[in-house]
């Protein structure tokens, strides 16, 4: 059965966003990318150039090889998600929000303008 090449690679992204725990809108941030369109390429709906296919490869931190492979990641936390994981498991799901609200906010890449 032949595969279609856009529904492989969507699914590729999706796991590798899922291996760094990162919502559609994270990846589409560091990516350069919009959070639907993100979406649209993992269903596969969407064919992206090789500009794209790139700048998903750095924002995801892998080969664009890896990203064509039919074979899902391997997820294994680090030992600081092991962490990070066991402080905020067991809080209740709205401490849980802000935890991850003050987390990705801190690591946001810095534009360099001044908030009021």
């Amino acid at each position: 059965m032949k595969t279609d090449i856009y529904s492989a690679l969507g699914s590729s992204v999706r796991a590798h966003r899922k291996k760094h725990a990162w919502s559609q809108e994270e990846l589409g941030e560091r990516a350069g990318l919009h959070p639907s369109y993100i979406g649209q390429i993992e269903r596969g709906t969407k064919k992206i150039s090789l500009a794209t296919l790139e700048k998903l490869s750095a924002a995801l931190k892998v080969k664009i090889a890896d990203l064509l492979q039919e074979k899902a990641p391997e997820s294994k936390p680090s030992s600081w998600e092991t962490r990070i994981l066991g402080i905020v498991k067991d809080r209740p799901a709205e401490l849980q929000k802000r935890t991850y609200l003050i987390i990705r906010e801190t690591l946001r890449p810095y534009s360099g303008k001044k908030h009021k």
